[in-house]
């Protein structure tokens, strides 16, 4: 149950009447407040059975407050789901660029997606499903960052561990793979496995560019890393 604080205040809602605090900040507040509650109806009931009664009540705001930030659900939803998309975005993002080479950098850029869904089941369930039932706006964003994804799987033609290049078809098809499997997880409750998922999701994807040989090694090479980190250090 929600604690509260003097006159039937949540913590996390701003003092009624003058408070003295700047009208951007109180601004910014009940935008964030909504937002976050966007994610978590959505991820409760569905974006099809989300109630905007739903997101403010958990919000905390009065529905005159909603509607000063959004025209409508889908609105909020799709504000949201930008939040989402760019945050994932900027931490794969980050992770690949940490690589020395194109195998390591989509080493790292992978397992940092897995482990961001995995540690954010709330956004891993907003971003990967219900960003499917949330009409073709929501859609077309999602494509959007598919083709970001995309873009980094295409390998540099001038890496030495590149043996072939694909076309933009196989790529297309890497990234749709990747996804189908992390949304059977996430649809069957199991976003914590994402993780474990790294070492088979590397391989395919890193074959059709690099051939069995360095593919398997890098299979080798996260599985063993994988069992090292998951037995306690004595």
């Amino acid at each position: 149950m929600e604690q509260r604080t003097s006159h039937n205040r949540a913590p996390h809602q701003l003092p009624a009447g003058r408070h003295g605090l700047p009208r951007a900040f109180v601004v910014s507040n009940q935008r964030e407040r909504i937002l976050d509650a966007v994610l978590q109806a959505a991820s409760r009931s569905g974006y099809a059975a989300m109630r905007i009664e739903d997101v403010i009540a958990i919000a905390g705001v009065s529905r005159r407050t909603f509607y000063d930030h959004f025209a409508n659900k889908e609105e909020a939803f799709l504000a949201a789901y930008e939040l989402v998309l760019d945050q994932l975005l900027s931490g794969v993002t980050s992770a690949f660029a940490t690589g020395e080479t194109w195998t390591s950098r989509v080493r790292r850029g992978l397992a940092a997606f897995l482990n961001l869904l995995a540690a954010e089941p709330v956004l891993a369930q907003v971003c990967v499903v219900e960003a499917l039932a949330a009409g073709p706006r929501a859609l077309a964003r999602r494509s959007a960052a598919m083709e970001a994804f995309q873009v980094l799987l295409q390998p540099p033609p001038d890496d030495a561990m590149v043996n072939s290049i694909a076309p933009p078809v196989a790529i297309e098809a890497i990234v749709g793979g990747i996804y189908e499997v992390i949304y059977s997880r996430v649809t069957s409750h199991r976003t914590a496995e994402l993780p474990t998922l790294l070492p088979s999701l590397l391989h395919s994807a890193l074959l059709p560019f690099v051939g069995p040989e360095i593919a398997d090694a890098e299979y080798q090479r996260v599985t063993r890393t994988a069992v090292a980190r998951a037995v306690p250090s004595p």
